[in-house]
Formats: C-alpha cells, sequence, structure tokens
C-alpha cells in the first residue's frame, strides 16, 4: 500500500538526520580503520570494473553534476566564457577513460545561459584542444586540493598538451574551485581518500 505524500515526506525528514548521523560514524570510523589502505588499493580495481558496466552517459552525468557545482559561480559571472566552442579533455590514463569538456555557446546566448556540457566520446571521440593527462591517484589530490595543480603539473605528475595556453587558463581556474561546493559524502570520500594517499607517499 502506497503511503501518501506528506506522511512520506514526513518520513524522510525525520530518518535524515538519523541517516546523516550514521553517515558521519562511518566516515569518522573509516578515519582510524585499519580498513582504509586496503579500501584505498581496491579504488581503482572497482572503478575499472564500474566503467565497464556502468552506462557512459551515467558516468558522464555525474562526472558533470560535480563539475557544475565546482564551476557555477565562473559560469554565471562569465569567467569561463573563453572555454566556449573549445574542448577540454580530461584523460585518466592507467585506466584508459576519458571525459570531453566544452561549453555550450548557442547563438550568442548570454553567460548565464551557457551550460557546461561533456561530449559524447562515441563512435568518435572529438578532438580536444587541450589534454589534461594524469593518474587516477594524481587527480584525486587534483580534487581533494591536499596538491595544487603547479605541484603535480611541475613534478609531471599531470601533464599538459594542446593549446598551453587554454590549458593554464582552466588550470588557473582550477585553483580557485571550493571544494565545499561538492556534496558531503563526496568531498569526505576525496579527503579520506586522498590523505590515504599521501601517507602511503611518505610511508
Amino acid at each position: 500500500m502506497l503511503l501518501p505524500k506528506r506522511v512520506t515526506t514526513m518520513l524522510v525528514a525525520k530518518a535524515k538526520p538519523a541517516l546523516n548521523r550514521a553517515h558521519n560514524v562511518v566516515f569518522e570510523n573509516l578515519k582510524t580503520s585499519s580498513l582504509t589502505p586496503m579500501l584505498v588499493a581496491k579504488a581503482k580495481p572497482a572503478l575499472s570494473l564500474a566503467h565497464k558496466l556502468v552506462p557512459t552517459a551515467l558516468q558522464n552525468q555525474l562526472v558533470l553534476q560535480g563539475m557544475k557545482r565546482l564551476a557555477k559561480e565562473f559560469l554565471e559571472n562569465g569567467e569561463m566564457d573563453f572555454m566556449a566552442g573549445k574542448v577540454a579533455r580530461l584523460h585518466i590514463k592507467d585506466m584508459d577513460i576519458s571525459f570531453f569538456f566544452t561549453l555550450q555557446d548557442e547563438s550568442n546566448s548570454p553567460s548565464q545561459d551557457k551550460k557546461l556540457i561533456i561530449l559524447a566520446s562515441l563512435p568518435q571521440p572529438p578532438e580536444p584542444n587541450v589534454t589534461f593527462s594524469a593518474t587516477l591517484e594524481a587527480f584525486v589530490l587534483l580534487a581533494s586540493q591536499k596538491v595544487d595543480p603547479d605541484t603535480l603539473f611541475f613534478n609531471r605528475s599531470l601533464q599538459i598538451s594542446g593549446d598551453t595556453e587554454l590549458g593554464l587558463e582552466i588550470k588557473n581556474l582550477i585553483d580557485q574551485f571550493d571544494i565545499q561546493l561538492l556534496h558531503k559524502p563526496v568531498g569526505q570520500v576525496l579527503n579520506l581518500w586522498s590523505q590515504q594517499l599521501l601517507e602511503n607517499q611518505h610511508a
């Protein structure tokens, strides 16, 4: 039997605090758990399997939602207009996974109407103007802001090829992203994952 919408809404509202508390407890325990190194070690094989099983359109949508949250202010202020008509490729080289980003600019619409999109890579991948290439671990450190793009670039963990001027503009934009804008679970996973990677490097 279906519950009335009002009752369902009330139950969800009452359950949310308890779910949030449970979520926080899990992550607090993981911070001190001996399972964390194992989970990090298994992350790449798990993501490789997910990449094979999950439809590409859904993968693109998940990645795009995170990027839109980070870029929202810059899109609204027109600070990403330099991306209009340009294609930036994000290449996770040790997994051979690529995402192609561009700024959709239709009929000279105003900045706030421009949309950040991911282009389909099948059947034929688009030709990128600039490519950011790094390992999964390097991208995790970059996304978590535990290591800045310049450091990754100068130690060759991050390679930029193609239109280097466009690449530097994008890199400078990434420097300004506020990771707190990501959904809390995503931010916590990135923080936990990157912290373990840094500990592994110094072990």
